[in-house]
């Protein structure tokens, strides 16, 4: 499925990170599909970020069929998206609570597919990072240990908080939410990081795993 035909199906969220980039790419070239091409500007533009580089007009038109345009098409998507999560830097969330979880991340009950989403939490309660961990499909997505832990431990976080939505529209948990919720508490304590909640989101409401 095409990425544009995928976003008009299963709405942005169902997208991933070079999908995103290929909808803004457009088309392929003679040598490369968009495809293709996405994921190269992908890897460069994570290459210099996790080098702490600027990324340049030059450094995206180097790819074989990027021009100008679309390279500037790219930088002006990355800069907004950085204003954009700027405009609420100050106002730092604080997640407290079950209650206050599903406030927070109650959105995920309108998506088409099943997502796993992590919230990453100081020793204020206070939102670090908000990741999807997983995208699956219309109802099943899977999550290692190591999903969780990288993340968590790229920012400091003292807790962490799993939700995941249910698109099927029962909020009650499956066997396997609740081996994987044991699974994921279980490795986080090994590494001195609190699993404060694993919530379940539905167009029915909420419910928290229990184990």
């Amino acid at each position: 499925m095409l990425p544009r035909e995928k976003f008009s199906q299963r709405g942005v969220d169902s997208l991933s990170d070079s999908e995103l980039i290929a909808i803004l790419v457009g088309s392929g070239c003679k040598r490369f599909s968009f495809s293709e091409i996405s994921t190269k500007i992908l890897k460069t533009v994570r290459k210099k970020l996790r080098g702490n580089k600027n990324i340049s007009i030059k450094s995206l038109s180097n790819i074989h069929g990027v021009g100008n345009v679309t390279a500037m098409r790219i930088l002006a998507g990355i800069e907004l998206g950085r204003r954009i999560y700027s405009w609420n830097e100050g106002e730092k969330k604080v997640v407290r609570n079950s209650k206050e979880a599903y406030e927070y991340l109650q959105g995920m009950k309108n998506f088409k597919q099943e997502n796993i989403v992590g919230v990453f939490l100081n020793a204020r309660f206070e939102v670090l990072k908000k990741k999807t961990i997983a995208i699956g499909t219309l109802d099943r997505a899977t999550i290692l240990p190591r999903d969780v832990i990288i993340p968590a431990l790229d920012v400091n976080a003292s807790s962490v908080i799993l939700a995941h939505n249910h698109p099927s529209g029962s909020c009650e948990p499956s066997k396997e939410d609740m081996v994987v919720t044991k699974r994921i508490k279980e490795s986080l304590d090994l590494v001195g990081i609190e699993f404060l909640e694993h919530l379940v989101i539905s167009k029915d409401g909420w419910c928290s795993v229990e184990i």
